[in-house]
């Protein structure tokens, strides 16, 4: 695992300047107040927690900020955004201050002022504290910073002594912020800017990262078990672990409860669902209900510290804890490995959101025959021509049963329930001449009339065995009230090919 990362020099310092800019109080209040951004690149405490993606601004984030520092600062003042800090004691008891949001700007604020420094004509001497930036993601975060630093140094090179001295003043004393400081994680990442059109805003799954890091704890094993979870985490492209959540977990949990999906669909008002036990709490002795769980997790982990030899050498099968998507959450590392077991089982099945992942292509989807029919037919339609519309939500429902079958049967029968769901998925696609968000919402709650509504979810969870489910019969539907004439064409084939198979390979 790669060491911190710093960007400028260390200075000592014997406390903050600028009336005790940054302190955090005693309260949980939010503390707001416009720095400059000599204030904020002064301050020692500052750093980039973990849960930050890597350093990611290209050349033209920087051309444009600096453009814009010359355009605006000869009129007075240029404010350039919200920095919204966390503070809080780090595991040595010292007060630090995480960037939540604005770490995409700070980071290329300190390689500005680094290169300017290195021209020698500044004429003051800017003395800039060291930026802590987080290890993970290292390689990305230092190769970004080299590439920019240097564009930058080519950049200034171009100005005669003048206006570097005058770009000099501008970044340090006439550029400016707003920088709000909490105390309370949840809030600070709630207040965060995602209207900033140059950032990226932080999804619900990164407020979920930063609490179940925090739930791991500060002690030197648990700081070995961080780096491995967040190598976990970030092996999966960003945007796959959000579609993990909002296409699929979210939801299933959402359905088999019989609860629907809102509009919005999953928000940072929803991370609660994936907030559960604390391994360390007192109290489970008491919580019967969570105590199946705690030993569980006890057992997989006494498991894999005695017999790691055996395991390794392929003496003895490793044991994994036994996730659910429907069961409570573990918090800290059997979060991030819950995350890292239903990527890569998504994957193994060939959801269609992780589809571009090259992961997919090395795995054979377990999906049997019915790939080479149904589903690529389904498939199809999201193809350049083909009618991406009209089967979009169907294959995200169909999908989401695929992944919650498995994580409760295995593979057993799995041929059976992909034509099962498949069925399933197709009912609405025939009874309604545009398929909505809305529709799918309905048609998984089993809210609608006829042999084809009922909520497949809340049967795979209740259900004691495959067979339960398996034996499960919907009748072909019918198509818009039973009218050839409105038939699609491709919807029919679809159809034909899932209720009467046999038909369709004679023909």
């Amino acid at each position: 695992m790669p060491g911190l990362i710093w960007i400028g020099q260390n200075r000592s310092m014997s406390g903050l300047h600028g009336g005790r800019a940054g302190t955090v109080g005693d309260d949980d209040r939010p503390r707001v107040k416009v720095w400059k951004i000599r204030e904020l690149l002064h301050n020692e405490r500052l750093r980039i927690p973990d849960y930050q993606r890597p350093y990611a601004w290209s050349t033209r984030n920087v051309a444009e900020l600096v453009d814009d520092i010359r355009q605006f600062t000869p009129s007075g003042s240029y404010r350039i955004g919200t920095v919204i800090l966390h503070g809080h004691p780090d595991e040595h008891g010292e007060q630090v201050l995480d960037v939540v949001d604005g770490q995409q700007r700070l980071t290329t604020l300190h390689l500005l002022a680094r290169v300017l420094r290195a021209t020698g004509h500044d004429p003051n001497k800017r003395d800039v504290a060291r930026l802590r930036l987080s290890p993970f993601g290292a390689e990305q975060t230092a190769a970004r910073a080299k590439e920019n630093a240097e564009y930058m140094a080519r950049l200034v090179n171009e100005w005669d002594r003048d206006t570097v001295r005058e770009v000099a003043d501008a970044v340090f004393l006439q550029c400016e912020v707003v920088v709000v400081t909490l105390t309370n994680l949840d809030e600070a990442f709630q207040m965060f800017d995602s209207q900033n059109s140059r950032g990226r805003a932080l999804y619900p799954t990164d407020l979920l990262k930063a609490f179940h890091l925090r739930e791991i704890g500060s002690g030197l094993r648990d700081a070995t078990t961080k780096r491995e979870v967040v190598e976990l985490w970030e092996d999966i492209p960003a945007a796959h672990v959000n579609a993990l959540f909002s296409e699929y977990l979210f939801k299933i949990r959402r359905w088999s409860g019989g609860r629907d999906v809102s509009k919005d669909g999953f928000t940072t008002n929803d991370i609660g669902m994936f907030k559960g036990i604390r391994e360390r709490d007192v109290t489970n002795s008491e919580n019967n209900w969570a105590r199946p769980f705690v030993y569980a997790k006890n057992f997989t982990d006494d498991y894999r510290s005695e017999n790691s030899t055996l395991v390794r050498f392929r003496m003895l099968q490793p044991v994994e804890y036994p996730h659910q998507i429907d069961q409570p959450v573990l918090n800290g590392e059997t979060f991030f490995r819950m995350v890292s077991h239903y990527y890569l089982l998504g994957v193994r099945l060939g959801l269609l959101a992780f589809s571009d992942d090259k992961l997919s292509k090395a795995h054979q989807p377990a999906l049997g025959k019915l790939r080479s029919t149904v589903i690529n037919v389904i498939d199809e339609q999201g193809e350049p021509g083909g009618d991406r519309s009209r089967y979009a939500y169907i294959r995200g429902l169909l999908d989401a049963l695929l992944i919650y079958y498995h994580d409760r049967f295995g593979t057993q029968g799995s041929d059976r329930f992909a034509r099962l769901a498949a069925r399933y998925v197709m009912v609405p696609r025939t009874r309604n001449f545009a398929v909505k968000r809305e529709t799918i919402n309905n048609h998984a709650l089993g809210v609608g009339q006829g042999p084809g509504s009922f909520n497949l979810f809340q049967e795979v969870r209740d259900a004691g065995s495959a067979r339960e489910v398996l034996n499960r019969d919907i009748p072909q539907p019918d198509f818009y009230g039973s009218d050839p004439a409105k038939r699609n064409e491709v919807d029919a084939a679809v159809v034909e090919a899932l209720w009467n198979p046999k038909q369709v390979a004679q023909g």
